[in-house]
């Protein structure tokens, strides 16, 4: 016990010599040239690699709080604009609260304005529905003058810089009826003959049409649309973006349509016979409308009447001539973004 007790504080005493010979000393005759002070020394040479100074033209006005940006305009120490300066340019007129113009389109009106130099592209989503007045000869002549037509499609609209024309681009589709005079104007008609069963091998064999005399009960159209045009707005800016208030607008369009027909028939030599005949059409349409647009906020509602003449290429029932001029008498309602 009593060796324990002299041996510990020696081997302290020891420990803490030991350490205080590690500390490095300094001298006159001792040479630190390879360390690197953390601060220059005063009077010391700029070194080569010195960072260049700021840009000229940068903003002279301080700008001492977030407050001074929340604001277009605001002015800052002296009145001044601390936003116009510091993008190094004035704050433009007609931007909606909390945006700036951008520093870096300078020729522009900069945030929130047409790029380009057209305007906006708007679309349209609208339906039809009306009249349709069929003529020609052949089976023009078996069909009743009027019938009716529904539709829709999807309106492109790419408006110029001022917004109160555009040209357009639209698809859609449509249907057609036309009531037949059935028995009162009765013709001779190629119609379809059912296939015969082979008795020796269980096949089919198609039999030759027949050369009936027919009525015709009515044609059915249905087909893809599609155009192009141009829309002129009479009482300003017809964008949803711009528009205040209820607007006129009138256009016109140029297009065609590609679908499929087919005509009920009645075999005049059967009780209760019936035949049809189906095959595609195609056609080029030509037309005008003119609607009534009332803003709705976000989106315009747009009501109006549309007229469109069509001339439709067939080969429905032969040997008459299938070919039919229409006219179309419409009213339109519909919605643009």
């Amino acid at each position: 016990m009593s060796i324990t007790r002299f041996l510990l504080p020696g081997f302290v005493v020891v420990l803490g010599v030991g350490l205080a010979l590690a500390q490095p000393r300094g001298g006159a005759g001792m040479d630190y040239s390879d360390l690197v002070p953390s601060v220059r020394p005063v009077a010391a040479e700029e070194p080569a690699t010195a960072v260049p100074p700021l840009p000229t033209g940068r903003p002279t006005v301080a700008i001492t709080s977030l407050e001074e940006l929340r604001v277009p305009g605001a002015p800052g120490p002296g009145g001044a604009d601390p936003m116009g300066t510091l993008m190094g340019q004035p704050v433009q007129g007609g931007h909606p609260p909390g945006s700036y113009p951008s520093p870096y389109y300078t020729d522009g009106p900069g945030c929130c304005g047409p790029l380009g130099r057209d305007g906006r592209v708007s679309y349209e989503l609208y339906s039809y529905a009306g009249l349709n007045f069929t003529l020609g000869n052949g089976l023009a002549d078996r069909l009743n003058s009027i019938g009716w037509t529904v539709g829709g499609g999807v309106h492109t609209l790419f408006f110029d810089a001022s917004h109160t024309a555009a040209w357009t681009v639209d698809f859609g589709g449509s249907y057609t009826y036309n009531r037949g005079r059935g028995e009162g104007e009765p013709t001779f008609l190629f119609l379809r003959s059912a296939p015969v069963q082979n008795q020796v091998n269980g096949g089919f064999q198609v039999q030759p049409d027949r050369f009936v005399f027919s009525a015709v009960r009515g044609i059915h159209r249905s087909s893809f649309n599609f155009a192009i045009g141009r829309d002129v707005w009479l009482l300003g800016a017809g964008d949803t973006g711009t528009m205040t208030g209820t607007n006129w607008r009138v256009g016109g369009w140029v297009g065609g349509r590609y679908g499929t027909s087919h005509v009920d028939v009645v075999p005049l030599d059967e009780t209760n016979g019936y035949a049809r005949r189906q095959n595609v059409f195609h056609g080029i349409t030509v037309g005008a409308h003119t609607t009534c647009d009332v803003p709705m906020g976000a989106w315009v509602w747009m009501n109006g009447i549309r007229v469109e003449y069509g001339h439709d290429w067939t080969n429905l029932v032969p040997p008459l001539q299938g070919n039919l001029h229409n006219i179309n008498v419409q009213f339109t309602t519909g919605i643009r973004y």
